[in-house]
C-alpha cells in the first residue's frame, strides 16, 4: 500500500512540474523558446560543362542562391565534394554530354534528381536519345513546358516608375532603317531566304559571316558584343530577330538584348510572343502575307514618328530581366519531390510526329513562297 502511494505522490510531483515547467515557457523571453526553422541544406552538382562553362551561369557555392526564396543550395562541378549518389541534384548539359568522355555516375540514389540542360532548338543537338531514356528526371530547357525554364530572358512588371522612352530627337538621330547580325548562312528556317527578299523592297545591312558588314566597334568584330548592340541602338530602327529553327517556344538572346535597347524587333520563329516578349514589343513576320507588306508596313513606321514610338509604350510597365534558373532549381528542390522520368527523350524534344520543329512544306506560308 505505501508503494502505491509513494508512486501515485511520485506520479503527482511529475504532473505539477510538467504543468508549471508549460506555464513558465509562455513567459519567457521569445529569443529563449526560438525554433531552428532552417530548411535542410540542398546541393547541385554540374556534371559536364555548359559550352565550357563550368557553372552553366548560374555560379558556384551558396553565393548564386542568397537572394532567392530560397537559400538553402549550394553548386559545385566537384565530382569528389561527396559521394555522386548524396547530391539532391546533377546537372547534365546535353548537347555536349559524352558518358565516354564524361562518365557517368556510378551511383544513384532514389531521392535525387538528373536534369537535362538545353537551350539549343533540337536541330542543332546530337544526343543519342536512346540512351538516355529513362535517364533524367527534368528538364531544364527554353521551353515554357519545361520543369524549370531556361530562356535568355524574360519580362515582368515593373511597378517602380523609373523608365526612360526613347524622344523623338533620339529616333530621328538613326540613319538606318534595318539590320541584322547573323553568322549561321544557311538555316532550315530559310531565314536567309527571308531576309534577301527583303532586301529588294528596303535596305538591310547584315553584319557577319552573312554579310559584307562588320561590328568595328566591337573587339575580334564580335557581334555579341556591347559594343555592337550600341552601335545598334545609336544607327537603326529596326533588327531582324530571325531564328534559325521553327521549333516551338525557340528564341535566342539576340531578341533579350534589342529588347532592352531602343530598337524594334522584326521576329520570325515559333515563339510564342506573347510569353517571351512584352505587349506590343515586336513586330511577327507570321502577321503578314507577303514580304512586299512587311515591308511596307516597316516604310510606314519609318514615316510615322507617333506609330514608331508605340512600340516603346511597353517600357512603362514592364522591363526585361534574366531568367534566374538557379533560384528556380533551388525552389523546386525545397517543394515536395514527385517522382517523374523522361522515357522517351527524343519524342519530348521532337514531338511523336517531329511537330516540335517545322521545315521545308511545314514552315510559315510567307517563306514557302520563297521556296
Amino acid at each position: 500500500m505505501r508503494k502505491v502511494r509513494t508512486i501515485l505522490l511520485l506520479l503527482a510531483i511529475t504532473v505539477i512540474f510538467l504543468t508549471l515547467y508549460k506555464y513558465s515557457l509562455n513567459y519567457m523571453p521569445s529569443h529563449k523558446v526560438e525554433k531552428v526553422t532552417d530548411p535542410i541544406p540542398k546541393s547541385i552538382l554540374y556534371w559536364n560543362p555548359f559550352w565550357g562553362r563550368k557553372d552553366y551561369y548560374i555560379g558556384f557555392g551558396a553565393e548564386p542562391f542568397r537572394t532567392c526564396e530560397y537559400k538553402n543550395c549550394f553548386a559545385t562541378d566537384n565530382k569528389t565534394f561527396k559521394p555522386t549518389d548524396e547530391f539532391d541534384a546533377i546537372i547534365f548539359h546535353v548537347s555536349t554530354y559524352n558518358p565516354k568522355k564524361d562518365g557517368k555516375p556510378s551511383r544513384r540514389s532514389e531521392r535525387q534528381v538528373y536534369i537535362f540542360n538545353n537551350v539549343e532548338a533540337p536541330a542543332y543537338i546530337a544526343p543519342n536519345f536512346a540512351k538516355f531514356n529513362s535517364f533524367y528526371n527534368w528538364s531544364m530547357t527554353y521551353r515554357f513546358d519545361s520543369d524549370i525554364i531556361s530562356r535568355h530572358g524574360a519580362f515582368v512588371k515593373d511597378e517602380s516608375n523609373n523608365y526612360s522612352l526613347p524622344s523623338v530627337q533620339v529616333i530621328k538621330k538613326k540613319t538606318k532603317l534595318v539590320a541584322w547580325f547573323a553568322s549561321h548562312c544557311k538555316t532550315s528556317s530559310k531565314r536567309e531566304k527571308l531576309a534577301e527578299e527583303m532586301k529588294k523592297y528596303l535596305p538591310v545591312d547584315i553584319y557577319g559571316k552573312c554579310g559584307t558588314l562588320k561590328c568595328e566597334k566591337a573587339r575580334g568584330n564580335k557581334l555579341s558584343s556591347p559594343k555592337c548592340y550600341e552601335m545598334l541602338e545609336n544607327t537603326y530602327k529596326f533588327y531582324l530577330s530571325f531564328e534559325n529553327s521553327i521549333c516551338k517556344d525557340y528564341s535566342t538572346e539576340k531578341l533579350y538584348n534589342v529588347l532592352k535597347k531602343n530598337v524594334v524587333p522584326i521576329v520570325y520563329g515559333a515563339g510564342n510572343y506573347s510569353l517571351s516578349a512584352p505587349p506590343y514589343s515586336v513586330i511577327n513576320v507570321a502577321d503578314f502575307d507577303t514580304v512586299k507588306q512587311l515591308t511596307d508596313y516597316l516604310m510606314h513606321l519609318d514615316k510615322n514618328m507617333t506609330e514608331y514610338l508605340k512600340y516603346f509604350e511597353w517600357k512603362k510597365k514592364f522591363k526585361i530581366v534574366e531568367v534566374r534558373k538557379g533560384c528556380d532549381i533551388c525552389k523546386k528542390l525545397n517543394e515536395p519531390l514527385r517522382k517523374s522520368v523522361y522515357d522517351d527523350l527524343k519524342s519530348w524534344s521532337w514531338g511523336k510526329k517531329g511537330e516540335i520543329c517545322k521545315t521545308g512544306k511545314n514552315l510559315p506560308q510567307i517563306v514557302q513562297k520563297l521556296l
